[in-house]
C-alpha cells in the first residue's frame, strides 16, 4: 500500500476572489468543481508543489470563522519582492514585509488573503534542483495540533513519513509527507496556548492511496473515527472514505481507479 498527501481544502466567502488571488500570485487554476454543497477549485504549480483546494460552501452561515488548525499556507517563490507586491496589488493586507531570516538561508513575508488566511511566501537561497523552475508553486500547509507526536504518529500509520523536525521560539514543528510525490503537510504544536484547537474555516485534507479499504483500516487501527466507510463513487473512478484525525481533522482518502 503506497500513500501520498493530496490536496488541502479550506472554505473562502467568495471563490471567484480567492481564485483571483491565488492566480495573481503565479500560480494556475487547473479544476474546478461543483458538488451538492460547494463550489469548488484548485489552485498549484502545474510544475509541482502541493495543491490548495478551494470551497466556497453553497449554505454558507453569515459569519466566518477561521477558527484555530488552520496556521498558515506557504508559497514558495525565486523572487519573493514581486509576489508581495502582487499580492499587495491584490489587495492583501500585510503582517511583514520581505525580510532576510539570520537562522535559515531564506527571505520571508507574510500576507493575509481575502478571507484572512495567513500566507507565508518564502524565497530560500538557493532551492534544491529539483524545485519548479517557472513562477511561484505551494509548499506545505501548516495546521495547528494539541499534541504533535500523537499526530506524527498518525499521519506514519497512514504510510507518510516525518522527513523533518524543528523547535522556534514559539512551536514545536514537524513535516510530514511521501518525498518526492504530493504535497507536505506541516503539524504545529503551540507552547503557550492551551486553547483547544477549532476546525472553524479548515474543511478537510485529502490523502491519496492505491488501496482506500487498507488505509481506512490503518487509520482505525491507530484510533482515529470513522466517519464514512469506503464507498465507489457513482460520479468519478475513485472510491473514498472519511475518518477523523487527531484534533478532529477531516480526512478524505482517496483510491483512484482506470477502469
Amino acid at each position: 500500500m503506497e500513500s501520498w498527501l493530496g490536496q488541502y481544502c479550506i472554505n473562502v466567502t467568495d471563490l471567484e476572489r480567492s481564485v483571483a488571488f491565488y492566480t495573481s500570485l503565479g500560480l494556475t487554476c487547473t479544476s474546478r468543481t461543483e458538488i451538492e454543497q460547494a463550489s469548488e477549485a484548485i489552485v498549484e504549480s502545474p510544475e509541482g508543489g502541493s495543491k490548495l483546494q478551494l470551497a466556497q460552501q453553497k449554505e454558507q452561515a453569515e459569519s466566518f470563522d477561521l477558527g484555530t488548525a488552520f496556521w498558515k499556507l506557504y508559497v514558495n517563490t525565486r523572487d519573493v519582492a514581486t509576489v508581495f507586491e502582487r499580492a499587495v496589488a491584490q489587495g492583501a493586507s500585510v503582517d511583514t514585509a520581505p525580510a532576510r531570516l539570520d537562522r535559515w538561508p531564506v527571505t520571508v513575508g507574510f500576507v493575509r488573503d481575502p478571507d484572512g488566511y495567513l500566507v507565508e511566501l518564502v524565497e530560500r537561497d538557493p532551492w534544491p534542483r529539483d524545485c519548479p523552475n517557472d513562477g511561484p508553486w505551494l509548499g506545505q500547509y501548516c495546521i495547528n495540533v494539541s499534541d504533535i507526536e500523537r499526530s506524527i504518529a498518525f499521519f506514519e500509520a497512514l504510510g507518510l513519513t516525518c522527513t523533518s523536525q524543528t523547535e522556534i521560539e514559539h512551536a514545536h514543528e514537524a513535516i510530514v509527507e511521501n518525498p518526492g510525490t504530493g504535497s507536505k503537510l506541516q503539524l504545529a504544536q503551540q507552547l503557550h496556548s492551551d486553547e483547544p484547537v477549532r476546525m472553524g474555516s479548515m474543511w478537510k485534507l485529502y490523502v491519496n492511496t492505491d488501496d482506500c479499504v487498507a488505509l481506512h483500516a490503518a487509520a482505525l487501527g491507530v484510533g482515529a473515527k470513522s466517519v464514512l466507510e469506503p464507498i465507489r463513487l457513482d460520479r468519478w473512478p475513485t472510491t473514498v472514505s472519511f475518518v477523523s484525525a487527531p484534533d478532529d481533522y477531516l480526512v478524505e482518502l482517496v483510491q483512484r481507479h482506470t477502469d
